[in-house]
Formats: structure tokens, sequence, C-alpha cells
């Protein structure tokens, strides 16, 4: 039964097993391979084990063979069940899905979802000649030679040429009170075995190693050896159980060459105390490594977010940038180049009403009312014009920008993956092309509002009747434009002239004061617009960004899932 008292440490497990999974590591940094199999190991271990451990004290002890490909683990299995429950042979992977063994009286719980929860359990015995069971299932055969109390997997080749038998074995390593580790007198030095002792040592999981086909009267030899390899890797307790090479009968070994370890399995069922004391030393040893082992996932979703925000914040410095650039452009004369600044001369000409500037503001104010009054079409004309131009301005600006954030991203962490070969990134989108012209239009009514607030008292609706609302508004444009910074030799005498028409029929109509207020507020107005489209296309970075990665909210809840868990220990 569980203990009332162990359930803030459940809750707490709950906690940082969720946490886990929302903080996964999807970025491939240096190291994020490894930190994302801790990560799945912990969670793993949590869920499979510690959970439904700590809810059932009193629960079966299970004990996990695992080992090296062809170290023998389903011979050891179906020699300890007394027949052939767990399929051996030549080919490699052998076992292919995992075989529990265990009491008819303990086979309720082992087929309940309450340990290893994510494994369909298959059940019936198996006959000589049936097909080999595969896939990430939990092969369930009870068997009378089993003492009630204790279990045991056939786990899958730790070393498997298959990922995925691979991390199965990892997953049921994690999930049990002791391991009987398995290797032979040939492999017993090996690297993976000795990967996989290290974090037993690290977890303090209860650990006894089978040494396979050792030949005969090799024993005297090679179990000190391994022994003195064990006390050098801080494993000095470890029992070791030799197996000699010999002849198998029916698939199975000789009783007496399992005489010890099935002498000692016995011996652990029978005895309660001993068991209790198995599961609390594993338990124990596996709650202490939790934290530690978490903090290096913490460490590596940080590292995650760090490289999420270099590509984010290289992202809104270049479209910040061509922000930049567009407003210098708006006000630098760019847009006077080309067609807007013929249409508008030919509107109102420049030569002979510049001339009258600074002398004949009435007469000024006559003769551009009498060119554009009544003349809609032609300032519609130029209306289109500064539509084409700031279009495609801001299309170039934003084309630009967005290969920049391409070829940045390439150059930082991640970048690579992000962008994920997605060459439509490379360019603006459809829906910026596709909005841009509707936005300068609807810029164009928001001058034209100005204009109609602006000349609502009587005197000016009077005038701004007589020269128009759509004129009145392009010569705001224009003034608003016709800077020099981007035009140069005889441009710039044409727009400034052009702009000081502009500027003389605005103060008279308004006066200074006013037609700056008005040429600020319509540049204001722009650079919302222009601004709400650059947006739109650096969402697409910042959608195709926080798609590949994790929210770092995601991190601060594990780091707070961590202290949690260490202060319920």
């Amino acid at each position: 039964m569980a203990d009332s008292s162990l359930d803030p440490t459940i809750a707490a497990l709950s906690t940082l097993q969720s946490s886990l999974d929302s903080a996964a590591i999807k970025l491939a940094l240096p190291g994020s391979d490894s930190a994302q199999a801790k990560s799945t190991e912990l969670r793993d271990q949590i869920g499979d084990y510690l959970i439904p451990r700590l809810q059932r004290l009193d629960a079966p002890l299970l004990s996990v063979l695992g080992g090296s490909t062809g170290s023998g683990k389903s011979t050891i299995t179906n020699t300890l069940a007394r027949g052939d429950v767990s399929p051996a042979g030549v080919l490699r992977p052998t076992t292919r899905a995992p075989v529990l063994i265990c009491h008819p009286q303990d086979e309720a719980w082992f087929l309940s979802a309450d340990i290893l929860p994510e494994l369909p359990r298959v059940t019936g015995q198996h006959r000589p000649g049936d097909p080999p069971v595969t896939g990430h299932v939990l092969q369930i055969r009870p068997v009378d030679s089993m003492l009630a109390g204790l279990a045991m997997i056939d786990a899958p080749d730790i070393d498997s040429v298959e990922d995925a038998n691979r991390e199965l074995a990892t997953q049921l390593l994690a999930s049990a009170d002791l391991w009987l580790f398995v290797t032979t007198a040939v492999r017993y030095a090996d690297a993976v075995p000795w990967e996989f002792l290290g974090r037993a040592r690290q977890r303090g999981t209860e650990l006894a190693i089978i040494i396979n086909r050792v030949p005969p009267g090799a024993s005297g030899e090679i179990v000190p050896h391994l022994q003195s390899m064990l006390d050098e890797g801080g494993l000095p307790d470890v029992t070791i159980y030799p197996i000699e090479q010999t002849e198998l009968t029916d698939g199975r070994l000789p009783e007496a060459a399992i005489a010890d370890l099935r002498t000692n399995l016995d011996s652990l069922a029978e005895d309660a105390e001993r068991r209790a004391s198995v599961v609390k030393s594993t338990l124990d040893g596996a709650l202490a490594s939790l934290p530690d082992r978490a903090r290096e996932v913490h460490l590596a979703a940080k590292a995650q977010d760090a490289a999420a925000d270099d590509l984010r914040v290289a992202m809104e410095r270049v479209y910040s940038e061509a922000r930049g650039a567009i407003e210098d452009d708006v006000s630098g004369g760019k847009l006077l180049r080309s067609e807007v600044l013929d249409r508008w001369q030919e509107l109102i000409g420049t030569g002979e009403l510049m001339r009258a500037v600074q002398s004949r503001i009435s007469w000024l104010r006559d003769r551009i009312g009498a060119a554009i009054t009544g003349r809609t079409a032609a300032t519609t004309e130029v209306q289109g014009e500064i539509t084409s131009t700031l279009e495609q301005l801001l299309i170039d600006h934003a084309d630009a920008a967005a290969l920049r954030v391409v070829n940045t991203w390439k150059q930082l962490p991640g970048g690579e993956q992000v962008l994920a070969d997605d060459r439509t990134l490379e360019r603006t989108s459809d829906e910026f092309r596709s909005s841009v012209a509707a936005e300068i239009r609807a810029w164009q009514d928001d001058i034209l509002n100005l204009v109609r607030e602006r000349g609502a008292g009587k005197r000016n609706t009077a005038r701004v009747l007589a020269f128009g609302v759509n004129g009145i508004g392009v010569a705001l444009m224009i003034v608003l434009f016709a800077q020099t910074g981007g035009i140069t030799g005889g441009e710039v005498a044409v727009a400034s002239g052009t702009a000081g028409v502009s500027q003389a029929l605005l103060n008279a109509l308004f006066g200074e004061q006013a037609v700056r207020e008005l040429a600020n507020e319509a540049r204001k107005l722009l650079l919302d617009r222009v601004g709400s489209l650059i947006g739109i296309d650096a969402n697409r970075f910042r959608t195709q960004l926080w798609s590949a990665v994790t929210p770092p909210e995601s991190t601060v809840a594990l780091e707070q899932a961590i202290a949690e868990f260490e202060a319920v220990r």
C-alpha cells in the first residue's frame, strides 16, 4: 500500500515528468541529442517505475535481464523458467519484444497499467514454431518455476542494431528494482556495458552481473579481473555469477550451471524483508539522482532558449533596419523618382509658379486652383503613381530583409534546422504582396480624411472645396516625400521646386504650423501602416522559429519542478 506521506513526492514527480515532456530539446546543438535522451529516460523512469513503485512499495520485485547482443539472455531466461518462454536463436536481434516471467499469483500486477503503462501487454504461452512477437509490447508469461514476489524481464539488447530495441532496453532497465546484467567472457570489458554499469552506479541501482560462456576452468582468472574492474568503477559490492561454456539441452543450460543464480533469486523472492531492502536501495538511489540528471536537461533547455533568442534577435534587428531604411526613403526623395514627379508637374507645372512663390501668393493660389480644380482623373493618376512607386519600394525592402534573415540564420547555431530548407522564406510572402497596395491606398484615404478634417471650418471648407480634396491630399504627399536625401543632380532642383509649390499652396490654405502638423501626422500614419506590413512578413520567421523550438516558459517550469521535487525530498 502507498504511504500517504509519499503523496507530495508523487505529486512533485508527476510535475517533473510533465515539465520534462514540455521542455523538449529540439534544436541540434552540441550535446542536445544526449540531453534529449536523458530527458526521455527520466520521463520514462518516473512514469514506468518511480511513481508506480512509490504507490505500491509491496508490489512484486522486478528484475531486468539486460546485456549485449548474443550474450545469452534468452537462454538464461528459458533455463530459469524451465521452458521456452523467450525465443533464442542465431539471428540478431533475438529478443525483439521483452518477455516478463512471473509466478501466476503476480500476473495481475504486471497486467495492470500501473507499471510500464505505455507498453501494451501480450499474454498466452509461446509455443515452438510460433512467430516471434515484435514491437513495443510486453509479453507476460506466468510460470510455476518462478516464486511469487519476484519477476524477471528478458530485455532487448542494449547494443542492438535497431534504435527502437536499444531505447526499449534502456527504458526497461530504468524500470527495474534489480539489474541482472549479462555479458560474456570475451565481452565484459566492452565500452557499452560499462556505460550502463556507470548509470547503475550513479543511480544506486541494485545490481548483479552474470558473465556467460566462461571457458571451463577460467572462472578463477576472469572473475577476479572483472571484480577489480568493478572496484575501480565504483561498484565493489556487485555479485558476479559465472556460467561456464557448456552444451545446451533443448536450448537450455544445465541446472547446475545456474544453481547459484537460481538459489539467490529464490531466496530473494522468499524473503520479504530483503526484497524491501532491495526496493528501497534502488528507489532511494533513483530519487537522489533525479535532480542532477534533470538539471543536465535544464542546462540543455537553456542553451536551446539562448540559441532561439539569438535567432529571434537577429531577425528583429534585420526587420528593424528595414523599417528604418523605408523611413529614410519615405522622406528622402526616392518616391519622387520616375512617373510620380512627372505626373504632378503635368498637373500643376513648376517654373512660372515657383517664381511667384515669394511675391504673389494670392495669384499662386488662384493659378494652382485653376490647374487642379475639376481634374479628379489627373490627381487620381498621381495617386496611382504614388501607390505603384511606394508599393515597389516596400516590396524591395521586404525582399531584401527576408533574404538577409535567411542568410543570417544560416550562420547561427540551429538556424539551418529552423529554416528547414523552406525557400519561400527568401522573399516576401504572398500575404505581404497582396496587402501592400491596399494598405497604401488606405493610407491615401487617411490623408484625404486629414485634409477634410483640417478644412472643417467655414473659411477652410470653401478653400478646400475650391481646390479639391484629392488635389490638396496629393500636394501633402508631395511635401512629405520631397526631401533631397535620396535624389541627386538636376532632380534636386526639380523636386525642390515641386515641393516648394506644394508647400506654398498648403501654407496659403492652412498656415505653416498646420501644414507641419499635417505632414507629421501623414508621415506617422504611413509609417504605422508600413510597420504593420513589415510585421506581417516578419511573422513568418517568428512562426517558423517557435514551431521549431520549445517556448522558454517550459524551461522555467522545468527549473521550478526540479526545485519543488528537491523541497519535498
